[in-house]
């Protein structure tokens, strides 16, 4: 049995190992060999079992992406200097299927060939590939997000099959790793940075869907990360920017926020990714680093979170790791004594996350030049010194390097002699991930799937589907690149017959970040508007941005609105994103919900060069499709959306009623 784990490893094909059912050990037969982790750890030098804990980014050397290790020789002997747990890649890092193939060899190889070190262990590779507005494979299969899959029929089999392909492709080019599912409870419609990355506002559907997710992940060997615990759905902050603070007692996040976590540790979750988030009726109050301002710490510094909930409430023994230590919640806020993002305050900040029982940290700084290297040379010796003082117990470094080290023996991962990959097979892994990676096949399944979430809300006197007879539509985009998705809909559509071949679909979009005139309702626009049959109008919803009444996507569309039924005419709400805009245009005849609005710039026709489909926006399609009646609508609302008030100084928030329930949808 090692033999063949250690075979599967140098070739890299970690995908044809036996997975197994859901969370279960890769071995055939459950074999994890835990004394040869215990002998691992004792040769261990303090140096190594605290580096195995730390994975780092490389976006760029010397401000030049890093999508050649070959090019960068002197971040390749950086790379040695210590064990490293791991580096996460980002979208930087990534051009094209053979390259991050090749890309991801040579780290593995560079890492085995390191002769400095007493044990020499193969790395972790996450990547944050949720799907939907998160991914990293580019010249990959988008798929829905999370609040689409949440919206089909069939939510659970899409979840495990949104797993299974994304699975598939990260599997095809190297990663073993992604940080996904997000099993946030997204009950917060202001949430700037969740959104449509979370399944529901129900938190047993977005357990049971999160589990599903993951299980697909791990049928290709892909460990999967349920994130952030304890949870980022009801904040109105973002944590790369800010510091959210979440308002609720132990009580009251049992019965919401924890419910998903739970169900996941209930079936044998393996790694649980932390939030930057305080949690001031839970958690015990802090001095901070000036010695003079109180507050409260992060989740990801909370050994109340962490030690006591996490680990002792809810059971989990698994691999914590943190949200990206680089974010601002973090690196700016003062937390600890040190100079802000000095070597000493990183430092101090990972010294009350390992205390509080995290396992790994998560990208303290992108090492991205010599002068970062020195920095992490500082952070390594810094917790050594913490370790040799007493502020951290080498127990508690020994207690997490022994869930890294068993997570990554569980997924075939941990090969202490770390043999380096065959070259021989690279070319061979190159070309299979060409084939899977972006394959029909998979655009065909994510098709499919957003076809059955597009969501109809309303549909005052049967508006939809629009009438064949129509000679007049307009096609009102947010932005530039939404002319890309709505151009190839609409010759879609006039080919099939939906829409008239002399019908004038114009075309416009009335926000471009690029001009002087930021708002772009122009003349020809209002002209065109007042004399159509119908206007399709895209909106996004984040966050409270969408009711900004200053903005211009509130502006035009509301100009927009009243001008088309001045004239006569009907007006569509094609809703990109979060569906509460929903509230916010109400007066539309017809509301249409898609989920996303992401890689709308992205052309469906245009095959990467390497391999695949580009990852394209496929709700966008399947939702100018549904209102030309060439898809029926399936989709019903994952989430509630509350009413839009007018406050007394004249700003809009939302309410406390819904106008729209959770499980709306119409059909025909």
């Amino acid at each position: 049995m090692k033999g063949f784990c250690k075979r599967i490893i140098s070739t890299g094909v970690v995908a044809i190992l036996a997975a197994g059912t859901f969370l279960m050990p890769a071995y055939a037969g459950g074999y994890i060999p835990e004394v040869q982790v215990d002998e691992t750890i004792e040769n261990m030098t303090l140096d190594e079992k605290i580096s195995q804990m730390i994975i780092p980014a490389i976006r760029t050397w010397n401000e030049e992406n890093v999508t050649d290790l070959e090019a960068f020789p002197v971040l390749k002997e950086v790379l040695k200097k210590h064990q490293y747990g791991g580096i996460i890649l980002f979208g930087s890092n990534i051009t094209g299927n053979d390259q991050i193939t090749q890309l991801i060899n040579d780290l593995q190889k560079n890492n085995s060939e390191n002769s400095e070190v007493s044990t020499n262990i193969p790395y972790l590779l996450p990547v944050d590939e949720e799907g939907g507005i998160v991914i990293r494979l580019t010249a990959g299969t988008r798929m829905t997000g999370n609040m689409a899959i949440g919206a089909t029929p069939d939510a659970e089999n899409n979840a495990k099959k949104t797993g299974e392909i994304l699975g598939e492709e990260l599997a095809a080019v190297g990663f073993n790793a992604n940080y996904a599912p997000d099993v946030d409870v997204n009950n917060n419609p202001s949430n700037p940075v969740i959104g449509t990355r979370s399944f529901s506002d129900d938190p047993a559907k977005v357990g049971k869907l999160g589990i599903a997710y993951a299980r697909g992940l791990e049928k290709n060997n892909i460990i999967a990360t349920f994130k952030h615990f304890p949870g980022h759905g009801d904040t109105s902050v973002d944590s790369h920017i800010g510091t959210p603070s979440v308002e609720k007692t132990y009580d009251e996040i049992k019965k919401t926020e924890l419910v998903p976590f739970k169900e996941a540790i209930g079936h044998g979750a393996d790694m649980i990714m932390t939030a930057h988030i305080t949690f001031p009726l839970i958690d015990e109050e802090v001095t901070y680093g000036d010695g003079v301002t109180k507050g409260f710490y992060p989740a990801t510094m909370s050994k109340k979170i962490i030690t006591d909930i996490l680990r002792g409430d809810l059971g989990f023994n698994g691999v914590v790791v943190t949200d990206a230590l680089e974010m601002d919640a973090i690196r700016t806020a003062g937390l600890v004594p040190g100079k802000e993002d000095s070597s000493e305050y990183h430092v101090n900040i990972a010294t009350e996350v390992i205390n509080a029982g995290a396992d790994i940290l998560l990208l303290p700084k992108d090492l991205n030049n010599s002068e970062v290297a020195t920095f992490y040379d500082e952070y390594i010796e810094g917790l050594s010194n913490k370790v040799e003082s007493g502020e951290i117990s080498e127990e508690r470094i020994n207690e997490s390097v022994k869930r890294i080290l068993m997570l990554k023996a569980k997924y075939g991962i941990f090969d202490p002699e770390n043999k380096a990959p065959e070259e021989e097979d690279i070319e061979t892994r190159i070309e299979n991930s060409k084939e899977i990676v972006g394959s029909k096949a998979h655009h065909d399944e994510e098709m499919n799937m957003a076809k059955e979430a597009i969501t109809l809300l309303k549909n005052d006197d049967n508006l939809l589907p629009l009438s064949k007879e129509m000679k007049s539509i307009v096609f009102f985009g947010r932005q530039p690149a939404d002319l890309t998705n709505i151009g190839y809909a609409i010759d879609n559509m006039k080919k099939q017959g939906y829409i008239s071949e002399d019908a004038v679909s114009r075309v416009y979009y009335y926000y471009d970040s690029s001009a002087d005139e930021k708002l772009n309702y122009t003349d020809e626009m209002k002209s065109d508007i007042e004399k159509a049959d119908a206007v399709i109008a895209f909106s996004y919803a984040g966050g409270n941005g969408a009711l900004d009444k200053e903005s211009e996507q509130f502006i035009a569309l509301h100009n927009a609105l009243d001008d088309v039924h001045k004239g006569g005419g009907k007006f569509v709400l094609l809703s990109e994103n979060l569906p509460y805009d929903a509230a916010i245009y109400d007066d539309a005849d017809a509301i249409v919900l898609a989920y996303m609005g992401s890689g709308l710039g992205v052309d469906p026709t245009d095959k990467s060069d390497n391999g695949g489909m580009q990852a394209i926006n496929a709700n966008i399609i399947a939702a100018i499709e549904t209102i030309c009646g060439a898809n029926s609508p399936k989709g019903k609302l994952p989430v509630n959306v509350p009413v839009v008030e007018e406050q007394q100084d004249g700003t809009l928030s939302y309410g406390t009623e819904y106008l729209y329930k959770r499980g709306a949808g119409l059909t025909y």
